[in-house]
Parts: C-alpha cells; structure tokens; sequence
C-alpha cells in the first residue's frame, strides 16, 4: 500500500521552491538540468532512517497541464484522486507528488495527464483506459506491459533497498540452451497457441527424461523476465537439474481472459493435446513430482486449478499474484473465490505450491487481492499442503515476478536452496 506523508516534503523540491519565491528564475532551469541528468523520480532520504525512501514523482507541464495522477496500476473508485495527483508549484512549471515508501520497493508506474477524474468501478475499465496513460518522460527506465509494443510502455521504480536479480542476466561462460518456437491450433478450444520449448545445455532426446515447467504467459516471462537465462543460471552452478520448459502464450488477452481462469476445456487441451505433443517431441518425465506447472495474475489461477484437476500430472504449482479472487461478485452460478473453495471441499491431493502476492496490489473492485491470496493460503494450511508462502514489496507485474520466480522454483529443489536471507521479488 502506498503511503503518503503529508508532514513530509522533498527537501529538493522545497528548495528549489524557496529560491523561485525570492526571485532566483536560474534555480528552476538547474533543477530541471539535474533531473535529465539523472532522471525520475527524485529519491530522497528523511532523517537518518534508511528503511524509507522519500520518492517524489515529477512533470513538467509543456503548458497545457490542469492535473497529473500517478498510477501504481491501483486507482480509486470512490472519486478521491487526492493520493493520486500532483501538485504544482505556483507559477511555475512543475508538478510534484511525493510518497515515502520501504527502500525495497520495486514495482512499475504510469501518469494521467489531464485525466478525466472519473472513478474506476472494474479492473476492465482500467485497461480500458490505459492506452490514455503514458510512461514518465523523465524516467528513462522503462518496458513494454505485458507483451504489448504497439500499446504502451510502463516507468519502472526500483528502490535502492530492492532485491537483487542477479539469475536475469546473463554469465560469461554459461552454457546456453536452446528454444524453439511452435504454434498450435487446438481442436479441442478451436483457438490457436503459440509454444516455445526451452531445452538445456546439452540436451539429451535418447537419455534420462527430464524435469518439466510448464509456464503460461510465456512470451512475457521470455522477452521480460529472461527466464531461459534464469534456466541456463541455476542449471550450470547446480542449483536445479535440468528442465525442459514449455512456455505457452494464448492468442491475444480476450482469449487468455477466457481460457486461463478454471475453465475445463483448457485444461483438457493441455492434458489431449499440448503435454500429449511436448511427449512426443521432446524428452520429459511422466512424473508429476517432477513436474512444475506456473504463471502469474489469471496464469496462477490456472496453474492451480490444473494442478487440482489433475494432480497426476502436474505436482508443483507456481502461482505468482494467483487471481484467486475469481470470478468475483454477482457471477451467477459461480460462487465467490471458487477455486479456494473447492480446494477447502476437497481432500488433500498430492500437489505442493509456493504462491507471492505484492503488498502494493490494491483493489479498485469490490474485492480485495491481498485478502482473497491470503484465503488460498489459509485453505492450504489447513490441509495440510507443503506451501511456500511470500509477500514481497511491489506491485502486480513481471518486474517483481521475474526475480520471485526464482525462488519459488528452487522451493521445490531444498537441498540446492538458496541461503540468502532476501527473496528476489
């Protein structure tokens, strides 16, 4: 949850504002030369307390500007923007916001120029209106959301205090496997899929069968989270053996929106059609306590509910950000947190998980993902399911589910476990 300290001002911004005030002109073109040269947000200390960072959103108006929201892809549905919006500094050219946050913050963000004002009531009309948002001009850090170039990119906040993410980048010296791309049209779902197969160094078709991760959204965790890199990585110093990794990616989001969240058809066609095809063209265990099924946001949900249909085949679940609050209020027929549900109907089946959630997720619906999240693993604490459970400090997007996926896939390989006292979210 972002905080605002009302009693607490950039002190950059504060002096900057009294020297305008006493006439000095020069000192607003200086600021405004600091930041292109190192960029936005500012990022300040208060006091002595290094836990905290005091982050102060700019803009500068080109002359047209009424108002600018900060978007930490949360956004309010009763009409106070106030946590929201910038303030200018009068007679000037800068607009400011600014938030003191944990130091491990790391998550991504958008501005609102001139926005409408008008309160969400879903998450639907939020990506509605994300093509109107742009990233922060002044931030040169920024990627493309979710595999969409044509659309729009995000800014990307990463605090001095943030984890590392040192298994994303690639090594000198690492061997590197191999992917290959496929696409498939499903009779099953009569919807196309398109399948990229990682294999490791030095593969084997005629040896011993390997590990397999199926991984949905795949194209994202590819372009945006390295992972064949991260594969490549853990697999070279020992810390896991070897997987084939199957990165599935639906045709578009409309179709992802249908086919990912509990829907039988869909996990037919993965247990007829696409793991059916991975056995015959690659070298993969039957096994399913050595196979690892995961993804994020509805990919985590479906991971689950895959995992719970058919527990014969996929034994260990990833679910980053798992839309366990599906398929929410007023669904006719369908009760709330359906998922949770069954799982707390049903007896324990032989599946281990290890689920993150982001502690800046909030809801602009009339549910709550931190709170629906925390129900799933309640549920499975009580049955009794070997869990691994993490909140790290961010938001809903691969730049923290990139580093956190790496712990939970070491999770299910303990003896080559990482020491480290920080998860890499």
């Amino acid at each position: 949850m972002l905080t605002q300290e009302r009693s607490i001002a950039s002190p950059r911004v504060a002096r900057v504002a009294a020297e305008v005030e006493a006439g000095n002109r020069d000192a607003l073109d200086k600021f405004w030369q600091e930041v292109a040269e190192s960029g936005s947000p500012l990022m300040e200390q208060v006091d002595d307390d290094d836990s905290q960072t005091l982050v102060t959103f700019l803009w500068r108006d080109p002359g047209d500007t009424e108002n600018v929201v900060v978007l930490f892809f949360s956004a309010p549905s009763n009409g106070d923007f106030s946590e929201y919006q910038m303030e200018n500094l009068p007679g000037t050219d800068l607009w400011y916001k600014s938030y003191l946050l944990p130091s491990e913050v790391r998550t991504t963000y958008l501005l609102s120029v001139n926005d409408s004002l008008v309160p969400f009531n879903s998450y639907a009309e939020i990506l509605q209106r994300l093509p109107q948002y742009r990233p922060d001009p002044l931030n040169p850090r920024d990627y493309t959301l979710m595999g969409n170039p044509d659309q729009f990119k995000v800014s990307v906040l990463e605090l001095p205090g943030a984890p590392k993410q040192p298994w994303n980048i690639p090594r000198r010296g690492v061997p590197k496997g191999k992917s290959h791309m496929h696409s498939m049209r499903s009779s099953i779902l009569d919807t196309q899929h398109h399948i990229g197969v990682y294999v490791p160094p030095d593969y084997n078709p005629d040896g011993d069968e390997y590990n397999v991760f199926l991984l949905f959204d795949g194209w994202s965790y590819y372009n945006f989270a390295s992972i064949t890199t991260v594969m490549d990585n853990l697999v070279y110093t020992g810390r896991i053996p070897p997987y084939v990794l199957v990165m599935h990616t639906n045709e578009d989001q409309e179709i992802r929106a249908r086919e990912l969240p509990c829907y039988p058809a869909f996990n037919e066609f993965l247990n007829k059609e696409l793991m059916p095809w991975v056995h015959e063209n690659y070298n993969i265990t039957s096994d399913p306590a050595r196979t690892v099924v995961g993804g994020s946001c509805f990919g985590g949900l479906a991971a689950a509910y895959c995992a719970f249909k058919s527990p014969e085949r996929f034994g260990n679940v990833i679910s980053q950000s798992g839309s366990f609050w599906w398929p929410g209020k007023g669904v006719p027929d369908v009760e709330e947190e359906w998922l949770t549900q069954q799982f707390k109907k049903s007896s324990k089946l032989p599946i281990r998980f290890s689920m993150t959630i982001g502690s800046m997720e909030q809801a602009i619906m009339e549910f709550d993902p931190m709170t629906t999240h925390e129900n799933m693993r309640d549920v499975l604490r009580e049955k009794g399911y070997e869990l691994d459970y993490f909140e790290y400090i961010g938001g809903h997007d691969m730049i923290c589910w990139r580093g956190s996926i790496v712990d939970q896939l070491l999770f299910f390989h303990p003896k080559e476990k990482s020491s480290s006292p920080k998860r890499q979210a």
